[in-house]
């Protein structure tokens, strides 16, 4: 890691990581101070700061955090020594403040904040071994910060219809999670021709080219709070169940006229509690619709789990599969990164696609559920075996 300290506009030192700015180029004191009152939450009972750097940061939560837990984390040894060199006075020692280098020692209370400056994530880098948890972490903060007055709103909505909540029992079907990737364009033949020997289980953005493809899913899963995911439904005459998050947008839960079931994830404190009230589990989301589902089918007790359409990734310029409702052009993307197939060939990722590829790489190390992908040029998923259609009808004939 490559650390610059250099003189700001106003003359105060700032300081680049690999070539990226952390601090303002022109008052990088008053700019750190200034996003940290943007970020603070005031009501969290402590914080976590990523990126020790100058302590800019770190001076103005300090000045800000009424004598709670502050624990602060640096990337080496080399910014460490920064510091220091730039804080003689020592001001930073004191019981509440604890600096460490592994956060694995941090004993973390409830509701603790995570304070993560973006600079943080693009300076260190992709090949750093916390890029990934970091991305993933800022992504899913930013998402919450956008849509945060929306799912409450939803929250109450769906909470007054009063919708049953799932029943878990070992499954003897094969459960398939369909998304929208670009493969599904090559597999959805597979659905159509075995459909009623499987229980498939779609996300919304993809439910009416599966219905336009004379495929009916058992069940479609919403975990979007925004009013976007109206038109996935609107029309459709979908008579499946409907599984969906206690923050999805409420407006389409409510157009579906046939069986439905709330879902209560974690990391939403609303979610929680009522979860907690009722004595039963949270689910996981991972970030996405698609991750969401996958919880879903794994908690209701599906012992094998055939992925389609979830490529996290593309070939071409197209992100999604044709019809779906998701899919966008991505020829113009400059920020596009690549990742190995599962033919071994390269293809485009996102960002957001690799949160995904993340949470599922997580998640195959402790799930018990046999899992296979049906994306040829979809990223690779660790313990994941991509498997062909003759294989797949192998699959349904031993499970029957």
């Amino acid at each position: 890691m490559q650390w610059l300290v250099e003189k700001a506009k106003n003359g105060e030192p700032t300081l680049q990581l690999n070539g990226v700015f952390i601090y303002s180029k022109y008052r990088p004191k008053e700019d750190a101070f200034r996003w940290l009152n943007a970020e603070i939450n005031s009501e969290a009972k402590s914080y976590v700061l990523i990126g020790l750097g100058l302590g800019y940061h770190l001076n103005a939560l300090v000045s800000q955090c009424k004598n709670k837990t502050v624990t602060v984390y640096y990337f080496d040894k080399h910014e460490y020594e920064l510091f220091l060199a730039h804080n003689t006075d020592h001001w930073w020692n004191q019981g509440n403040v604890h600096i460490v280098h592994d956060l694995n020692q941090t004993e973390l209370q409830d509701n603790v904040q995570i304070l993560l400056p973006n600079a943080w994530i693009k300076g260190i880098g992709q090949r750093h071994p916390l890029f990934s948890i970091l991305e993933t972490i800022k992504i899913n903060q930013l998402s919450l910060k956008r849509d945060s007055s929306k799912m409450e709103e939803n929250f109450t909505c769906n909470m007054n219809l009063a919708d049953e909540i799932i029943q878990v029992k070992k499954q003897r079907s094969i459960g398939c999670l369909v998304a929208a990737g670009p493969s599904l364009n090559d597999t959805i033949h597979w659905l159509k021709k075995y459909q009623y020997q499987v229980d498939i289980f779609v996300v919304g953005a993809v439910l009416k080219k599966m219905l336009g493809n004379g495929i009916t899913p058992k069940a479609a899963v919403l975990s979007d709070a925004n009013d976007e995911t109206i038109p996935q439904f609107q029309d459709s005459n979908f008579e499946g169940e409907l599984y969906y998050l206690c923050t999805a947008n409420s407006k389409t839960v409510a157009q579906h006229g046939s069986k439905r079931y709330i879902l209560f994830q974690q990391g939403y404190q609303l979610a929680e509690e009522e979860a907690k009230k009722r004595n039963i589990p949270l689910i996981e989301t991972g970030g996405s619709v698609g991750t969401t589902a996958f919880s879903l089918l794994e908690y209701l007790g599906y012992e094998t789990i055939v992925l389609f359409g979830q490529d996290l990734g593309f070939a071409g310029n197209q992100t999604h599969a044709v019809d779906s409702t998701s899919g966008r052009d991505a020829s113009n993307d400059i920020f596009l990164r690549n990742i190995e197939a599962n033919d071994g060939s390269t293809i485009h990722t996102t960002s957001m696609f690799q949160v995904f590829w993340y949470w599922y790489n997580q998640k195959m190390d402790k799930t018990k559920v046999n899992v296979f992908n049906t994306a040829i040029k979809g990223a690779k998923i660790k313990n994941v075996p991509l498997i062909n259609e003759e294989e797949f009808v192998q699959l349904i004939a031993k499970n029957q």
